[in-house]
């Protein structure tokens, strides 16, 4: 997925094969050249950064690396280091980046499907790096192929209703965690491929911002990475005095042994350049390298940083401290979280520091490697379901922001079909004749941002709409809805996140879109009290009937409504049927306030929204107990209405009776049926199961859906 500023074009990572030179020091280019170069890079860093490399199992990231090199003589040792030896004779160099990176590995698989998870090694700096990972999609890299899964979190709805509740606790650890890939037992985990230990790492949506500035988990590490390799494949062999050895080295963070057993079988070594992940400093953009001060002493155009975890080596029978090692790496913001930043001028300034420090020049034409996809899983049922709901997910639409939504359910409706837009922005369909009037409202809000103030440095104030459990958002990729386009930025994480010793922060969020003032936000586009900012996103279908994604709440509603009206004919209706996809139902039901007004006249209304459930591996059977996969369920009680028995029998008969599976019961939260009760109009809210409500990882299963849209057609029909 590419989250460029141009979000909605497509990302085609180079088929054709392009010129990229750096003659280093000494050839001058033209800036649309230089300004072509770049945007390559990008492009591949983008790639290569979602790659993972979870430490003692970095294959994924060294398949790339072997497909960016591979017209040359690269070795693999039996640790899996990755060699490429250049020129002959002395002096012997040897210039090493790790490719490992802090990750997780699957360590129990439970009868129901949830599995847990264990670190691996070191390098999970900070107190809010397991948390950073809670509520968001998940990678499980088995040996032939990849499943993406959630890091489950506790629904928001029930949030008031806690004795302990989740804003309140300390940061979460992984020792809470579980990951859900759709899988109902153990045994749909193994026909998934997935075993006891396969690496799990974050789902990595890398952001690049105003074509200067990158994003995401271990940045500076595939950075580094990439611009060895370039160095590499691109290198002038007859510049090159003595002999340079290039080590991509693996299992840094669990026992350092891969730059060990390079140096015992490559060596000895004159020097040795090292980068170092554990230098930090946030001055990006400022073409300085990054040295460890226990090895420089006076050099220009270097900060000068000590290591904040120092290298560890075990039972090593190399005294690395009496080696000429320079340690050098790339200044960074937000180190060590899923939005770790540097500047791409500053990956372009290492390419030309380790090619100064060896006097060698590059230039060549290349090409990179394809990029290489799974094989996508062609599945058997449900594609109308999918694709309908999937298009209105791919859809933006905070509250007070529903324009996108409700264009594209207009389009999506039946040719009959005339909807009119009041004045308050709800989308309304009146159909049929009957002296009976039956009103449905599904809402096309979603929780999300709104910028509330803008800093003098240019990063944007975040005021939420919407229940949500903020910290989900902390420390990941940011979409900021501009009037005409769509701009990229990152949610910042709290200042104090590497100390701080609570969940939830007592500050508001904010937006670095890499602006550097106000007054460059402001003529970029960004209004305060106007402008929504949420998270990219999109639907995936974890298997063959549950699917993942932000804004089920309550897009599965408005999906189920254009369903219904495709299986139907509106000439042979019994009754009057009104639909309302309505606005701003997040924010205090406001949408649907205006229609009641205007709907005084309706029998009866049937709010289609989720079903909060707690089906999950937090589950609790005596409150809001309705499994996934068990059909629609008929919302009886809930925090703000509680369904007459006369009207419950009512719409379970009529279930009954056309073989429609659905289950009934209690949970949090209140619909958009609220303000017709207030005309003495009976609410029957209709629903589906939903999972870890409000979050970005909300799951559904389509079967659920299948019987909601078969009850909604019953109703209209009875």
């Amino acid at each position: 997925m590419n989250f460029k500023n141009k979000i909605d074009m497509p990302l085609e990572i180079l088929k054709k094969i392009f010129y990229f030179i750096f003659f280093i020091s000494i050839t001058s280019y033209s800036q649309e050249s230089l300004d072509e170069q770049k945007l390559l890079l990008i492009e591949a860093l983008q790639e290569f950064s979602e790659t993972s490399s979870v430490t003692g199992r970095e294959d994924n990231a060294s398949e790339y690396l072997k497909s960016f090199l591979k017209n040359s003589n690269l070795k693999e040792d039996k640790l899996g280091n990755l060699i490429l030896e250049i020129g002959s004779g002395l002096p012997k160099t040897l210039i090493t980046v790790p490719i490992d990176e802090p990750g997780y590995v699957i360590s129990e698989i439970k009868p129901n499907g949830y599995m847990r998870f264990t670190p691996v090694g070191f390098g999970r700096v900070g107190q809010l790096y397991d948390q950073f990972m809670q509520g968001h999609e998940v990678k499980i890299n088995s040996e032939k192929k990849y499943t993406i899964g959630v890091s489950t979190v506790p629904s928001s709805h029930f949030e008031s209703l806690r004795k302990n509740p989740e804003s309140k606790k300390e940061p979460f650890t992984w020792h809470e965690g579980y990951i859900d890939i759709g899988a109902s037992s153990i045994e749909e985990v193994y026909q998934n491929e997935i075993e006891l230990l396969d690496p799990v790492s974050l789902n990595k949506k890398p952001v690049v911002i105003n074509d200067s500035l990158i994003a995401g988990p271990n940045i500076k590490i595939k950075a580094a990475g990439l611009a060895l390799a370039i160095i590499a494949k691109f290198i002038n062999k007859k510049s090159v005095k003595g002999k340079l050895v290039f080590a991509w080295t693996v299992q840094e963070l669990i026992n350092g042994k891969g730059i060990e057993s390079v140096i015992n079988q490559y060596g000895p070594f004159d020097k040795i350049y090292r980068f170092n992940r554990f230098l930090d400093s946030d001055s990006i953009g400022t073409d300085q390298i990054i040295v460890n001060e226990k090895f420089y002493k006076d050099e220009s155009n270097i900060i000068k940083a000590k290591p904040i975890l120092p290298f560890r080596n075990s039972a090593s029978n190399i005294d690395f401290d009496k080696l000429k090692i320079h340690e050098i790496g790339i200044a960074s913001k937000y180190s060590n979280s899923p939005v770790e930043m540097i500047a791409i001028n500053d990956v372009i300034n290492l390419i030309s520091y380790i090619s100064n420090s060896q006097k060698i020049q590059l230039s060549h034409y290349y090409d990179f490697p394809d990029k290489k996809k799974q094989k996508k899983t062609l599945f058997k049922s449900y594609s109308e379901y999918e694709s309908i709901l999937g298009e209105l997910i791919n859809k933006y639409g905070v509250s007070t922001s529903e324009n996108s939504v409700r264009n594209h359910i207009i389009k999506k409706l039946p040719s009959w079909a005339k909807p009119i837009v009041d004045e308050k922005g709800n989308l309304i369909l009146t159909f049929g004749e009957g002296e009976n009037h039956k009103v449905f409202v599904a809402h096309m809000d979603e929780t999300g941002y709104i910028v509330n103030d803008i800093k003098n440095d240019g990063r944007l104030e975040l005021k939420m709409l919407g229940g949500m459990l903020p910290w989900l958002w902390e420390a990941q990729p940011a979409t900021i809805h501009l009037r005409h386009k769509k701009i990229t930025g990152v949610f910042e994480p709290r200042l104090d996140y590497l100390t701080s010793k609570k969940r939830k922060s007592n500050f508001p969020l904010n937006v670095n879109a890499g602006f550097l003032s106000k007054s460059e936000a402001l003529e970029a586009g960004v209004i305060i009290g106007e402008t929504s900012i949420t998270m990219p996103k999109e639907m995936i279908r974890l298997n063959e009937n549950r699917v993942t994604g932000r804004s089920f709440d309550d897009r599965v509603g408005c999906a189920a409504l254009i369903l219904a009206l495709n299986k139907i004919n509106p000439r042979e209706l019994k009754n009057k049927i009104t639909f309302v996809w309505s606005v701003e139902e997040e924010i205090g039901l406001r949408g649907a306030k205006h229609s009641a007004i205007n709907l005084k006249n309706a029998s009866i209304v049937y709010p289609v929204d989720t079903y909060v459930s707690s089906d999950d591996p937090y589950k609790d059977e005596s409150f809001a107990n309705a499994p996934l996969g068990n059909g629609a369920v008929i919302r009886v009680l809930e925090s703000i209405n509680f369904v007459s028995r006369e009207n419950f029998k009512m719409i379970r008969k009529l279930a009954d009776n056309n073989n429609i599976k659905t289950q009934y019961g209690m949970t949090s939260g209140g619909t958009d049926g609220q303000p017709f009760l207030s005309y003495g109009i009976p609410s029957v809210p209709i629903s589906w199961p939903g999972r870890y409500s409000h979050s970005p990882i909300e799951i559904m299963d389509l079967r659920d859906m299948n019987s909601l849209v078969k009850l909604i057609k019953a109703i209209i029909e009875d």
